[in-house]
């Protein structure tokens, strides 16, 4: 059984969704997915800086996601 999760990504971590996306898509995922689970099916290998989920800050990569919830993912950020 499967379950839909909206996704955005920022920055670099956009390239892990097709173009047309713009960084932006629902994702299909297994029923009790992690949020390590929905990193690792997108690709996504790079230092995250901060996820958040339903527009929380969620630290613990173990959280289990449900139906509908909305996440976000930022890299971490380097500049001079």
């Amino acid at each position: 059984m499967e379950m839909t999760v909206h996704v955005k990504l920022f920055s670099r971590f956009r390239r892990h969704l097709p173009e047309e996306a713009r960084g932006e898509a629902d994702v299909e995922l297994p029923r009790g997915a992690t949020v390590a689970q929905l990193l690792e099916h997108l690709g996504i290998k790079g230092r995250v800086q901060l996820v958040s989920v339903n527009g929380d800050p969620e630290p613990d990569r173990e959280r289990v996601l449900q139906e509908c919830d909305s996440v976000r993912v930022f890299p971490f950020v380097v500049g001079g």
